[in-house]
């Protein structure tokens, strides 16, 4: 992640702000009698919805303190973390001095705002337990606490601290939750009457194409001169992901003229699906608004947000995950793959559209969506916003359309940032539909 300085300030500010409300809470110093592992084991044990949360070990428990939570230096750490797409976790660190440990519960604040911006508008579920989680600063302790009931957790971890209440140890021979390797040096032994489901398997990340040079940079037209953008929320891009739209020119012109001589293995996979998906989708005597619909549907019912973005602080996910090859052929993307996807198939539908590379968190967290042009008039679509996960990552089978063929101000209204003056102003309303009611004609 690269949002340490500005969210690092927005955190120095939140620093008075109550666990309750998410944010770091302060207080008296603590004895530093208790280890971080008996510390985290406590809350996690006396916290039911934590049940079963794998404790991060070794390597593992060193690249998420450094690599996910920022932290440079500490003298002893523990970590219970999900993974993917369930935010829950419980994080305790024990520093050297109190100075130390102060540093660290900013740098363990701004950790959370960033996975709160993380699973903002995909999980709604996550990012409220996010903006509810505790960060504390004990002594020399500081800690995270992300789960179902923050404030009880933080009575386990002061009565822990204080000595009210025993602190959970590792028994001799019981076995230690962690999180498994690609490459296990061990097989985990269970007990009989535990079957251990297969896995499923998921695709191999492949190296990303090497991108055509692309054309050189001209003078974007100012297509809003008029608009009033002094109460927008200002738009800067986060540029945390790689936010380069994937070049489906040759997947276009193949469409054209059926020659499909030259095509990568990959825009050939695109292009067959896409002619399988609007083969059985699209007639000739639908609208474009009908058509619309039809992809907007098919989108959301057939692919999922990838849970991978969130395993590695690069967010890199699985192949294709950014383009059309992830939704088509995988059933997986991220909103950049959502959106490019929707793009193509509207393009080969004769409907014209654009994509928006965005931002969404106040401008902390790049996002993607789509605009399209109905009967001369542009309408917003963030087809990625309509397919939200459920709760402890949990896909959802529900098609939705809050988002579907809605005014910029609606997107501004609901934590949409980008370039106002130079994307066009989308003021119709004659083509919304929230799923309720009748079609529009």
């Amino acid at each position: 992640m690269s949002r340490r300085t500005p969210v690092l300030t927005l955190a120095l500010l939140l620093a008075f702000v109550l666990a309750a409300c998410g944010g770091q809470e302060a207080a008296s110093p603590a004895p530093a009698d208790v280890t971080a592992a008996e510390l985290a084991r406590t809350v996690v044990e006396r916290q039911d919805d934590l049940a079963g949360l794998p404790a991060l070990e070794d390597e593992a428990l060193d690249d998420h303190l450094s690599a996910f939570c920022g932290l440079e230096t500490w003298e002893d750490g523990a970590v219970y973390a999900a993974g993917g797409m369930d935010a829950r976790e419980i994080t305790v660190v024990r520093l050297s001095d109190e100075a130390s440990a102060e540093t660290a519960a900013d740098t363990l604040e701004n950790y959370r705002l960033e996975r709160q911006g993380d699973f903002f508008g995909y999980a709604p579920m996550e990012a409220d337990r996010l903006d509810r989680a505790a960060v504390l600063q004990r002594g020399c302790y500081a800690a995270l606490l992300v789960c179902d009931d923050p404030e009880a957790a933080k009575e386990t971890f002061d009565a822990c601290l204080a000595g009210e209440l025993a602190p959970l140890v590792e028994e001799e021979g019981e076995p230690v939750l962690s999180v498994p390797s690609e490459e296990p040096e061990a097989t985990q032994v269970l007990a009989p009457e535990t079957e251990t489901p297969e896995p499923e398997p998921s695709p191999t990340p492949e190296p990303e194409p090497t991108p055509s040079e692309p054309p050189e940079e001209t003078e974007r037209p100012i297509l809003n001169p008029d608009l009033d953008t002094s109460d927008f929320v200002p738009f800067t891009a986060p540029n945390d992901a790689n936010m380069e739209i994937y070049d489906t020119s040759a997947i276009r012109a193949a469409w054209e003229t059926g020659d499909e001589d030259g095509l990568s293995d990959k825009d050939a996979a695109i292009l067959e699906q896409c002619r399988a998906v609007l083969g059985e989708l699209i007639t000739e005597d639908m609208t474009d608004f009908q058509k619309e619909l039809a992809v907007h549907d098919w989108i959301v019912e057939h692919g999922s947000y990838d849970q991978t973005v969130h395993n590695n602080p690069g967010h890199s996910g699985r192949t294709g995950y950014r383009d059309p090859y992830g939704i088509l052929v995988g059933g997986y993307g991220n909103c950049l793959g959502y959106s490019t996807t929707f793009q193509l198939l509207m393009d080969l539908c004769d409907v014209e559209c654009i994509t928006v590379v965005g931002a969404a968190f106040d401008s902390l967290e790049d996002h993607a969506w789509n605009m399209v042009k109905l009967d001369g008039a542009w309408y917003c679509v963030d087809v990625t916003w309509d397919d939200p996960t459920m709760g402890n990552g949990n896909t959802n089978s529900v098609v939705r359309h809050r988002y579907f063929n809605v005014t910029s101000q609606h997107m501004r209204d609901t934590d949409h940032q980008w370039d106002y003056l130079y994307v066009p102003e989308a003021t119709a309303t004659h083509y919304f539909w929230d799923g309720a009611g009748a079609l529009p004609q």
